[in-house]
Formats: C-alpha cells, structure tokens, sequence
C-alpha cells in the first residue's frame, strides 16, 4: 500500500487533534479525585531537582516545539523531520523522570493511539517512501 501526501497530512492531523482530545477527556468532571492516592505515588527526579513551575515550562515548550514540527511536517518542510525527531526523544526523556501518575482508564486508549501515531510519522518521515517528499 503506497501513502500519498493526502493520508500522511491526515496522519499529521489525526496527531496533532488526539493531545487535546486527551486533554478534553482528563479534565471531565465526572472523574474520582485521585489526589490523595497521588500524593503516595513515587516522586519524580525531575521534581526533585526543580521546582514544578519549571517542570511546567520545560514540558509546554517541549510541547510546543512538537506542534510546530508537526506543522512543518504537514507543510513537508525538510527542517520538521529533525525537530520532530528531537522533540518527540525529549519527551520521552522527560516522562520517564516525571514519575509516577495515575491514568484514567478512558483516556488510556487515547493515549495509546497517540503514541502508535507518534511511531508512524516517525517511520513515514525516515523509512517510507515519502521521505523523498521532505528532501525535494
């Protein structure tokens, strides 16, 4: 099956709509209060060495920098490749020293498709065929 430039734009899109369905879905009211059970959870690395509102910061502009990147991917500009690349590891360098959370059992699936479509792009964008796309 060869993707066109029209599905990868929809991949982008689908990937670029799921981080704010997430968002959506964890802030309806009708969800438990975890917060007590949160407090029991084991502290972060990150917390540990910086304060929470810097946590805050580094994570919205890491972010941000995906949003743009994504945005230049759709666009399929060669410089989105790279810091896609580098925001999506940061990310992931980030949430592994964030520590423990608790996930609500809707929103799971949510994040599931999200990082399968985070691992597409990748692949679209460096093993596919349309990686010729970004170098034209």
């Amino acid at each position: 099956m060869e993707l066109t430039k029209d599905t990868f734009k929809k991949i982008v899109l689908c990937s670029i709509i799921f981080p704010f369905l997430y968002l959506t879905v964890e802030s309806l009211p009708f969800f438990s209060d975890y917060e007590v059970l949160e407090e029991d959870l084991n502290l972060s690395y990150i917390d540990q060495l910086i304060s929470i509102e810097v946590s805050l910061v580094i994570i919205s502009l890491l972010f941000l920098t995906n949003l743009i990147s994504l945005i230049l991917l759709y666009l399929f500009k060669p410089i989105g490749r790279p810091i896609y690349l580098c925001s999506y590891l940061l990310i992931i360098l980030f949430l592994m020293f964030d520590g423990d959370w608790i996930q609500y059992s809707i929103s799971y699936p949510l994040d599931v498709i999200e990082s399968f479509l985070e691992v597409f792009i990748l692949y679209l964008i460096y093993l596919s065929p349309l990686k010729e796309e970004f170098q034209k």
